[in-house]
């Protein structure tokens, strides 16, 4: 006798190693399309990083050289106060007071720093420039512009500063402002004070004839009583030179490491496929029904009773079913039991003196186990002379248990041997009757 346990198990792994070998066959256009498009893939990137890697334009520092330069500012003290002597001088202040310094003095300094120059020459300019524009949109209505110093400067060396020295009257230039103001009777926009300063650097730096232009923007903030010199530039401008040149492309891990992996992937894939193929055998028409068949038994096992048919329960007008599903429903339509016998592992619906039978399809196994035919119901499947059968699989073990007879009432034809709440699908067979086929009914072929 085989327990139930190992029923169970061998039925689950012949049903599970079926249905991979089902899967595989199914999907196997697709499996290999996929790893076909992996292995190409990896040969472009591979190429691409070792055969063909391209080229690519590399931007390489010739030569530097920095154009230098700063602002300092300072005011004196007019008038004496408390807090500041009269000649008091003060320098870099963020804030000067226009009653007692009202003239900022100021000077630009320009140069550069180089290995070697010759016949450089080095001009600076700066300039006043006050203004009324509007500050959303930029729109300047006047300006006046006036120069506070121009200097140049010839033969200088590298490190030698050029100072141009200037000197700002603040409180005049707000007068100037309202003089304007009153001249045109508007004030519109807003009033700025600039310093616009401009360096002009050329001739033969370290062995090559160079020019640098340069300009700078400082902005004097004037409320009437003080000003404050906002000076927030770098002066120091590095001026580069470079070579470009052309060299070959340095692929990234991404590609040296992906690519071969990709084509390790896809040459692998593929040669997983050739041997499955040749392993596994397509699935055959009876092993696909057998499949199908387990579908319907899992869907329904709720709905399916178990038992040990006796074999005259089989006798009669017989209908063929011709899947296990469409005999469960029929059996729920008709509020008749579906059942399972263990004997001869056929499902069984009886309804008005017909007995609905639905046979699982045969399968085999082969020495080994593996699954090439067998119902997995009973190693006698379909026969129903000789000694009892030993039941495996689905079909049970053996059973002492007297046989279960279905009866029928007199009225109606009901079944009143099950209940029809536990429906559960079944084959049946019979040992004398002739089966009706595709809805046919066949009369027991008792010689009539």
């Amino acid at each position: 006798m085989i327990s139930s346990d190992t029923r169970d198990g061998t039925n689950g792994t012949a049903e599970r190693r079926l249905r991979l070998r089902t899967r595989f066959w199914e999907y196997r256009t697709a499996i290999v399309i996929a790893f076909v498009v992996v292995l190409a893939a990896g040969a472009w990137v591979s190429y691409g990083a070792y055969a063909d890697p391209g080229e690519e334009t590399d931007r390489q520092l010739e030569h530097r050289w920095t154009a230098t330069g700063s602002l300092e500012h300072e005011a004196t003290v007019t008038e004496p106060t408390t807090v500041y002597p009269e000649g008091t001088v003060l320098e870099e202040e963020p804030l000067y007071y226009t009653a007692i310094t009202p003239t900022v003095d100021g000077a630009f300094t320009g140069g550069y720093e180089a290995e070697r120059g010759e016949n450089v020459t080095i001009a600076l300019t700066v300039d006043l420039r006050y203004r009324a524009v509007d500050s959303d949109d930029g729109t300047v209505y006047w300006y006046e512009t006036e120069r506070l110093a121009n200097v140049t400067e010839h033969d200088v060396a590298p490190g030698d500063p050029v100072t141009a020295a200037f000197d700002l009257n603040v409180s005049a230039v707000g007068t100037r402002i309202d003089e304007i103001e009153r001249d045109l009777d508007a004030s519109p926009g807003e009033t700025e004070i600039r310093l616009e300063l401009d360096r002009e650097i050329t001739g033969t730096i370290d062995g090559e004839q160079r020019r640098a232009t340069d300009g700078f923007t400082v902005t004097v903030e004037y409320d009437g009583a003080t000003y404050r010199i906002d000076d927030e530039n770098d002066y120091d401008v590095p001026n580069d030179s470079y070579r470009t040149e052309t060299v070959a492309a340095s692929p990234g891990p991404t590609r040296t490491v992906g690519g071969p992996l990709l084509v390790a992937v896809g040459g692998g894939g593929l040669v997983g496929v050739i041997l499955a193929t040749v392993r596994f055998d397509r699935p055959t028409a009876a092993e696909r029904e057998w499949l199908a068949y387990r579908a319907d038994r899992s869907q329904f096992e709720e709905v399916i009773v178990r038992a040990d048919l006796p074999r005259t329960a089989l006798e009669g007008q017989r209908v063929e079913m011709a899947s296990l599903s469409s005999l469960v429903r029929f059996g729920i339509d008709v509020g008749t039991a579906v059942v399972h016998d263990r004997r001869t592992g056929r499902y069984v619906v009886t309804h008005d003196d017909l007995r609905y039978v639905y046979q699982p399809p045969p399968l085999e196994r082969t020495n080994e186990g593996e699954v090439t035919g067998g119902t997995f119901e009973t190693e006698y499947a379909g026969s129903t002379d000789g000694p009892e059968p030993t039941m495996i699989g689905e079909a049970g073990t053996e059973s002492d248990q007297p046989p279960i007879t279905i009866e029928h009432g007199d009225e109606g034809g009901r079944t009143t041997g099950f209940d029809a709440r536990q429906a559960r699908t079944a084959p049946a067979e019979t040992d004398s009757g002739t089966a009706v086929t595709d809805r046919s009914v066949g009369n027991s072929s008792d010689g009539n």
